[in-house]
């Protein structure tokens, strides 16, 4: 069942740089008028939720992904397009948000609760689930507006965990308050989500996006970048946010020395740069020496954050390489079943003297893992559980 449809929302603000623009801008509120000159935040955004699915937005700051929750939680009205929600709506937005600042932590959970419909009974024994949950000790007693905002956090989640509502949308809730509560929400809505509920999240923790959710949307400049399955498109926006890296070029170094001709990666006798998750692969280096000589190599895996993972050198391996049809030095090796955890990773060749002394140059090449994991870290270690 469709809980959520989204047909080309668009938003925009008006332009309130001087008293002409703020003047215009008003008398556009004034006549419901759009002006077609004003910042547009949200651009043709088209999507669809079933019920039971769980779906992150992700983006850089300013993308538009608190304003899509806000438009969907009914919070401020879209400039154009529509959306149809298909059950009862809980939203995590800025915090405070619903709560009264005067007013204490308790009486607040007594407004949401009427706010909700809940009534006698029913109503004092979800208000004292909600307390327990809160665990804000005294607190509850005192005015909001003395709380600090992982206290504010506390009481607003605790709310949603005894509505229960069809769907739950968040915005960063998860990551404010201390870890221990942080594990509390996630565990909850784990619990949610399996029994049956919607989750639209916004965070900027892929741990967390990956974690609870089975699709991502990612919006760039106000428009869906990517849409699909989480793994596929977390790993896609990480790696933009990391500089493309530039590959020397054999024909153009140095020829006085000894240099990193190419370097290749081979999967199934294929030369390639994506393969699935714990493969066998092949990697063939080619050297270029001056003087007949046989150079070392040293070859590192790094992040595509440049975080190092591993690095060896041909020597601890007695290495013998050869000399092809060229002139150049070959080396070949295999690293069976590798265990990178899918994502973006670039292989670092580094050229040594014939000593193993002295490391010369660097030659690059990123290779993509492909796959489904929710394992943390860039490598998979064996493990046997009991």
């Amino acid at each position: 069942m469709l809980l959520i449809t989204a047909d080309n929302i668009n938003k925009s603000y008006p332009l309130v740089a001087n008293n002409k623009q703020r003047v215009k801008g008003m008398l556009n509120i004034l006549f419901n008028r759009n002006d077609a000159n004003g910042k547009q935040i949200l651009k043709n955004i088209n999507f669809k939720v079933i019920k039971g699915d769980s779906l992150a937005i992700i983006g850089k700051n300013g993308a538009g992904k608190s304003t899509l929750l806000k438009i969907l939680s009914g919070v401020i009205q879209a400039t154009s397009g529509h959306f149809h929600i298909n059950g009862q709506i809980g939203a995590l937005l800025e915090l405070g948000s619903g709560f009264d600042p005067e007013y204490t932590g308790i009486e607040n959970l007594k407004m949401s609760a009427a706010m909700f419909g809940l009534s006698g009974s029913e109503a004092k024994d979800k208000i004292k689930h909600m307390i327990e949950f809160a665990d804000i000790g005294d607190y509850i007693n005192e005015p909001v507006k003395n709380y600090s905002s992982g206290m504010v956090v506390r009481l607003g989640f605790s709310v949603i965990t005894q509505i229960k509502p069809e769907l739950l949308i968040t915005d960063e809730v998860l990551a404010v308050g201390d870890e221990s509560f942080q594990l509390k929400c996630l565990n909850w809505i784990d619990g949610y989500i399996k029994e049956g509920g919607t989750l639209l999240l916004v965070s900027h923790s892929i741990y967390h996006v990956q974690k609870l959710c089975s699709h991502a949307m990612w919006l760039e400049n106000g428009e869906i970048k990517q849409y699909g399955d989480v793994f596929d498109v977390t790993q896609a926006y990480q790696e933009s946010m990391v500089d493309g890296i530039s590959l020397p070029s054999g024909e153009t170094v140095n020829k006085s020395t000894y240099h990193i001709h190419d370097a290749q990666i081979f999967y199934n006798n294929t030369q390639t740069n994506q393969v699935p998750f714990g493969v066998d692969l092949k990697l063939t280096v080619n050297v270029y020496t001056p003087d007949e000589q046989m150079p070392g190599i040293s070859i590192g895996i790094v992040t595509q954050a440049g975080v190092p993972i591993y690095g060896t050198y041909s020597e601890l391996h007695q290495a013998k390489p050869f000399i092809d049809g060229e002139g150049y030095v070959v080396y070949e090796l295999t690293m069976p079943n590798l265990k990178l955890l899918p994502g973006l990773y670039v292989f670092r060749f580094h050229t040594m003297t014939p000593e193993n002394i002295q490391m010369i140059d660097t030659f690059e090449v990123q290779l993509r893992v492909t796959g489904q994991t929710r394992e943390l870290g860039s490598c998979q270690i064996e493990s046997e559980w009991s």
